[in-house]
């Protein structure tokens, strides 16, 4: 067998193994598809399911490809057709387009954020096939992948980290959230930040409002007028405290420099090991102000921190939080969760509750206070 004949026998035999190994792994000639992550969660919340998580398409080929439509077929666990959601290259601004960044140059990879992340249907959603339309030199092309999501089932019990409050979810899981979209393929993400996995995934940043829904009054660069600032800081759930920082100045200027410690994007922060293989992480606290440290044991609700503008924020004066499944901050994979006891807007009543993106709601009153 001569040099050619074996490199292409021994790709064929590397996709062969991905295949075997990894159900989300899909290809055709030119183009291969994994999900990030591994595993596809699905969070339920009546008729709505919900699927955040992006597609990785590497280009091993010498041939430029587009994609140029990408569909989506929903099915329960019996093999009926729930229902089928597209993007495609019709109208004068197709819709394909939301996508973005569409074109593999070759020995490239695109990460594809899930266009199809909220599906509404009364049938419980087992399986999704998803097909990539692909362009290039050669002609058209289809790959095909099959995802089978998972339920998580969250061990932790859970509350607001900010108690007694009247929130918005600035940001919360989602395509158009910053947090979802970490493109794990980019060079500032994976040489500058050292992320190797998206552990912010499912995080929320939330902003205090006053009972007319305004979170600042007076000057917005003026840290102080924000109604947040200042306030107390909750345990989420009982645990052990893992790592935290307190140093960090309230406000930063952006300087490349301080990237050397990816930390300072977050500013100061505090890990929580809840013991079960999850962990609460938590950004952006008043400098000096976390009054625990790595080895105490916390107990839901209690006040450990003060909110802040530490790191590099949005600008809005909020708390940052997500629940990951490992303590280290850039290489943990985020977990989907539900608060306990929040009450929505609209709503009489506290249940528990994921926390959708732009959610105003209120967060129960203190049952205890360390100050």
């Amino acid at each position: 067998m001569d040099v050619a004949n074996r490199s292409v026998l021994l790709s064929m035999v590397l996709l062969a193994f991905l295949f075997m190994n990894d159900p989300t792994w899909a290809a055709d000639q030119s183009v291969l598809v994994q999900t990030q992550p591994h595993r596809v969660f699905v969070e339920r919340e009546g008729n709505s399911q919900y699927f955040v998580f992006a597609f990785e398409l590497s280009n091993p080929s010498d041939e430029t490809v587009t994609l140029t439509e990408l569909r989506v077929k929903a099915y329960d666990a019996m093999g009926q057709l729930l229902l089928s959601s597209k993007l495609d290259s019709n109208g004068g601004r197709p819709s394909i387009e939301v996508l973005g960044m569409r074109q593999l140059e070759p020995h490239k990879r695109v990460t594809v954020f899930n266009p199809f992340d909220q599906l509404t249907t009364p049938g419980v959603i087992a399986v999704l096939r998803y097909e990539f339309d692909l362009s290039g030199r050669g002609g058209q092309s289809t790959v095909k992948v099959e995802i089978k999501p998972v339920k998580y089932e969250q061990k932790t019990p859970l509350t607001v980290p900010v108690m007694g409050k009247h929130l918005w979810a600035y940001e919360a899981p989602g395509l158009y959230s910053h947090h979802s979209r970490v493109d794990l393929t980019d060079s500032f993400t994976r040489d500058v930040m050292k992320m190797r996995h998206n552990g912010q995934r499912y995080a929320l940043d939330l902003v205090v409002l006053d009972k007319n829904s305004e979170a600042f009054h007076g000057d917005d660069n003026v840290k102080e007028n924000w109604l947040g600032y200042g306030c107390a800081i909750v345990a989420p759930g009982s645990g052990t405290v893992v790592s935290t920082e307190n140093t960090q100045p309230n406000e930063m200027n952006f300087d490349e420099s301080k990237l050397a410690d990816p930390k300072v994007m977050i500013g100061n922060f505090v890990v929580i090991d809840h013991g079960n293989g999850e962990f609460s992480a938590m950004a952006h606290f008043q400098q000096g102000s976390i009054i625990v440290k790595a080895g105490d044991r916390v107990t839901r609700g209690q006040v450990i921190a003060k909110m802040g503008r530490s790191g590099m924020g949005s600008g809005l004066i909020h708390v940052h939080y997500q629940l990951q499944d490992s303590p280290d901050l850039f290489d943990g994979e985020a977990l989907p969760f539900r608060f306990e006891a929040v009450r929505l807007s609209g709503e009489s009543s506290f249940k528990r509750a994921r926390i959708s993106s732009g959610a105003v709601f209120d967060s129960p009153p203190f049952s205890r206070s360390l100050y």
